[in-house]
């Protein structure tokens, strides 16, 4: 095994063959070659100063033809060595001695080359140790990407257990905060007396709602990252829980001036989903929706069936609307696009990548259309039950036509 030190000069893989003096005959290099059959080429030497290789095939090649052997045996090696080969000081990087070869001398990777230290023959280079360093290296890079690979899993999962265990630590004393709050806010005790103590108590009700939903974002994801958040979807009515959800921001949206519509064809009856994340889809596209649409804005919540048996809900809005080279910033966890109409916005970056992430784990696919100025449309398709699943009879049929809606 080549070590790491060997990967970074050449002089570790050269191999230590007995170089043959310039003045030897090639009957006498025939017979090295003879005797070792996996020898390639031999270094030839003056004294202890490289001038050529030799090769074993062509030496061999010119011996064997007709008269060949008579012709050159008695002659000295070098009448038969390259006289230019490459010759590379074992000091130097892989990289330089790869780009060297690349660039110049092709033929190095066949016919051998020679490595010197100091200007002194130190040992022949040949195709052989080269494939051997290619692959300590390519070992190497496959054992540091491995551990780079546990480190960033390690790191991940220590981060969502931290972000799990903050988040369980603050939701306990926020709670606490946001229910005395609503207490004192509805005088369930007494009256207040002064009515700036209202105005205060509703600021901190809300700042602590506020703080309460980010914080649930968060170990929301941290549970999806950490593979901890296990969906279970069964046949439920959707327009049930969108209707839950459509009143929980109702006020906020008339306290805006933003106008609130639902869309539901009458066709849908029943979707295979989990109760649970459906709804915290549905709070996440409905606030964001509230927050980015200015006053006298609309939001439309809607959903139908889909043609190959499962449905499909979106949320509209006629608000600041994200530019399409944006759209996959907003989608990656933390990610917010910072520019005049969204810096005045508060929010973490986690409610659409925990959208996309609760659709995805049960099969469906999530979709943003927007355009900067107009509006944004953000659609949660769902696929059908699966085969043995058949809709139940328990979701009453509406008091209305299929709706002429759109997505």
């Amino acid at each position: 095994m080549i070590s790491g030190e060997a990967l970074e000069t050449i002089g570790t893989v050269a191999v230590p063959l007995p170089p043959v003096p310039v003045t030897m005959r090639c009957e006498e290099v025939d017979l090295k070659f003879q005797a070792d059959p996996d020898l390639g080429a031999l270094a030839v030497v003056d004294g202890d100063r490289p001038v050529g290789l030799v090769n074993r095939y062509d030496l061999i090649t010119q011996l064997s033809r007709d008269y060949g052997r008579a012709l050159w045996a008695k002659k000295p090696v070098h009448s038969l060595m390259d006289e230019a080969p490459l010759i590379v000081d074992a000091s130097i990087s892989v990289d330089t001695l790869e780009s060297l070869i690349a660039d110049e001398h092709q033929s190095a990777l066949l016919r051998g080359f020679i490595v010197t230290r100091n200007d002194r023959y130190y040992g022949v280079g040949t195709a052989l140790s080269l494939l051997q360093l290619g692959m300590a290296r390519s070992e190497r890079r496959n054992r540091a990407l491995e551990r780079a690979r546990q480190q960033a899993e390690e790191a991940s999962l220590s981060k969502s257990r931290f972000l799990a265990n903050m988040s369980h630590e603050l939701r306990t004393p926020l709670n606490a905060i946001i229910g005395f709050a609503e207490i004192i806010h509805k005088e369930m005790m007494g009256p207040l007396g002064n009515p700036r103590y209202g105005e205060y108590v509703t600021d901190i009700l809300s700042s602590g709602q506020h703080l309460l939903s980010l914080i649930n974002n968060i170990l929301d994801m941290s549970k999806i990252e950490s593979g901890s958040w296990r969906i279970q979807p069964e046949m439920t009515d959707p327009v049930e829980i969108m209707e839950a959800s459509i009143r929980t921001f109702r006020e906020r949206a008339e306290g805006r001036g933003v106008f609130m519509t639902m869309a539901v064809d009458a066709r849908l009856f029943e979707g295979y989903v989990d109760r649970q994340a459906l709804r915290q889809i549905l709070l996440n596209l409905i606030s964001n929706a509230v927050k980015f649409t200015p006053p006298r804005g609309r939001i439309e919540v809607g959903a139908k069936p889909t043609e190959d048996g499962g449905f499909r809900i979106w949320v509209s809005d006629t608000g600041i609307g994200i530019a399409p080279e944006h759209i996959p910033v907003v989608l990656a966890p933390f990610g917010q696009v910072e520019n005049d109409l969204t810096r005045q916005y508060e929010g973490t970056g986690l409610g659409l990548p925990l959208v996309k992430s609760l659709v995805e784990m049960h099969g469906g696919q999530f979709e943003i259309d927007s355009t900067p100025g107009e509006g944004t449309t953000m659609r949660a398709s769902f696929p059908p039950p699966p085969h043995g699943i058949t809709p139940g009879s328990a979701v009453a049929l509406r008091d209305a036509s299929p709706a002429a809606v759109s997505d």
